[in-house]
């Protein structure tokens, strides 16, 4: 024990010298006799660099490199993010190739420890964005009019307010307690401690309330970038999440996202509607839409840039020439079925066909080749020897063909109008105007799914229609587990999933990293 501890002291000492070492801007020589002070005028360090609108960009263009832990490719973004945020939903099973890898099935299981290097990945990352965002907001604030326009400089603080706003809303979503970081990192706000939920909710809340004030509408500025949309829906998407929050709930959170929803839907906050195919909103071929409000951009390498993804692969099966990472149960099937084949079109949900591939009429009909150019019962029997009756695998987020398909460009849709519709609706219900709740949901439904309005009128059957209507709308978008714990309804999910191991008191959030208790000399 005595010697775990001198460990655990030196790895601290490690940490913040490796730290001070960056920090340190002048470099310092002496003698017996004097200090001599040294810096290169050719060379940029944090005061230097920045001299004008290019290096401003240039400055914001880190901050949104680290997205959804973008940077870290295998342990962040193309594993990471997807077995922490997939693999916990209730819907969730793993691929025939998961049983390879350990820490994924830890994180299906729900056995991991703070040890575990995804859950390091994704704060790290996340806090690599925050510094980034800090740096803008700090260092752009300071340049004068000679180097940058009063416009310029408004509209990227804006966006490094929202980018800060977004990784600390990340962050709270997935652990349990953070650290918020509103400042540049010195030597003494290096060991920070963590603060209350409430506390980090504050923050979060007054930088997409900031940057929405700040920002330029959709259309008004290049794609990927945040507008003003952007922020009032992540607003929004905070106030939600807060009144799910038993830590940080108050009264008025409905009202204050109705209020940001609001602006969106009436057209203050820029221009939005829902796409009629809603398949192309998920294959790469219809991206940065009228839906998109926030969207994640990938694209093939060329002589200029790399910037691919592969999820597609960690999705796809290895029936249609993917990875075989992840599938889904028949419980899921039967829920997105359950109103029957009442689709305008005569076949269920439509949604349920762009979500999910499984063995039906739809995905044998030789006519249409709907299933990866051919049909289930091709691709299984030659794959398994078999019609693979009980398997159902994601559709979303796969191009049209994925055998063949190595490195691609294909964007991730992180915020979408009928998302936001969805939540409006939700925030109208829970605060008494369900009939405009109503109007809403059908919009979606009828769009998307060519399905009949709903028939419900009271406030609590509205409220399960739309908790319905968010499996049918946004499966494997990356909502279904922080969905179920706002709802109060994790364990009773978990328990009809048979994951036997789940229990909300101790799985709802992720822990503190143990890597940052090592490092920070102010978390016990």
């Amino acid at each position: 024990m005595k010697k775990l501890t001198q460990k655990i002291i030196m790895m601290k000492k490690f940490f913040k010298l490796v730290f001070i070492s960056i920090l340190v801007i002048t470099v310092v020589s002496c003698n017996d006799d004097e200090f001599l002070e040294q810096q290169s005028p050719d060379q940029l360090n944090s005061d230097t660099y920045w001299r004008n609108a290019e290096d401003a960009q240039a400055g914001l263009t880190a901050a949104y490199s680290e997205l959804e832990a973008r940077s870290n490719f295998w342990d962040g973004w193309q594993e990471g993010r997807s077995v922490v945020e997939y693999y916990r939903s209730d819907f969730s099973l793993p691929g025939p190739d998961a049983s390879n890898y350990a820490h994924w099935m830890s994180i299906f299981n729900y056995n991991y420890t703070n040890g575990h290097v995804f859950l390091d990945v994704l704060w790290s990352t996340n806090y690599k964005g925050l510094n980034f965002s800090n740096q803008v907001i700090t260092k752009v604030g300071e340049m004068t009019e000679d180097q940058i326009t009063n416009e310029e400089k408004r509209q990227i603080i804006g966006e490094a307010t929202f980018l800060r706003g977004y990784y600390h809303f990340k962050l709270q979503t997935l652990y349990e307690q953070i650290i918020t970081r509103t400042e540049l990192i010195s030597e003494e706000t290096l060991d920070k401690p963590l603060a209350s939920r409430a506390e980090s909710w504050g923050v979060i809340l007054a930088d997409f309330e900031q940057a929405a004030e700040m920002l330029s509408l959709v259309g008004e500025t290049e794609p990927g970038r945040a507008t003003k949309g952007a922020a009032y829906a992540y607003l929004g998407k905070a106030y939600m999440y807060k009144a799910g929050d038993p830590s940080s709930a108050d009264g008025n959170d409905f009202a204050n996202a109705v209020n940001a929803f609001q602006k969106i839907v009436n057209g203050e906050a820029g221009s939005y509607d829902l796409e009629p195919d809603y398949l192309s909103l998920f294959n790469g071929e219809n991206e940065n839409n009228q839906e998109s409000v926030f969207e994640l951009q990938f694209k093939t390498g060329d002589a200029t840039s790399w910037n691919a993804t592969r999820l597609h692969a960690f999705i796809g099966d290895w029936a249609i020439g993917g990875w075989g990472g992840i599938e889904t149960t028949m419980a899921l099937v039967d829920q997105m079925k359950q109103e029957g084949m009442v689709a305008s079109n005569g076949l269920y949900d439509n949604r349920l066909y762009g979500s999910l591939y499984f063995r039906d009429p739809f995905y044998n009909d030789t006519s249409t080749n709907q299933m990866q150019g051919s049909t289930w019962d091709e691709l299984m029997l030659s794959q398994y020897g078999s019609t693979y009756d009980d398997h159902v695998y994601y559709r979303k987020w796969l191009p049209n063909y994925v055998s063949n398909n190595s490195y691609i460009g294909l964007n991730v849709v992180l915020m979408r109008y009928a998302d936001v519709l969805l939540m409006y609706a939700e925030a109208l219900n829970e605060t008494g105007n369900t009939s405009m709740a109503i109007n809403l949901m059908n919009q979606v439904r009828d769009v998307h799914g060519l399905m009949p309005p709903v028939t419900v009128t009271s406030q609590g059957d509205v409220k399960n229609q739309i908790m319905h209507e968010r499996t049918m709308e946004l499966t494997l978008e990356s909502v279904r587990f922080f969905d179920l714990r706002r709802w109060g309804k994790l364990d009773e999910a978990m328990q009809a999933a048979g994951r036997a191991n789940f229990n909300s008191s101790t799985h709802a959030y992720l822990p503190v990293p143990l890597s940052e208790i090592i490092a920070n000399s102010a978390i016990d």
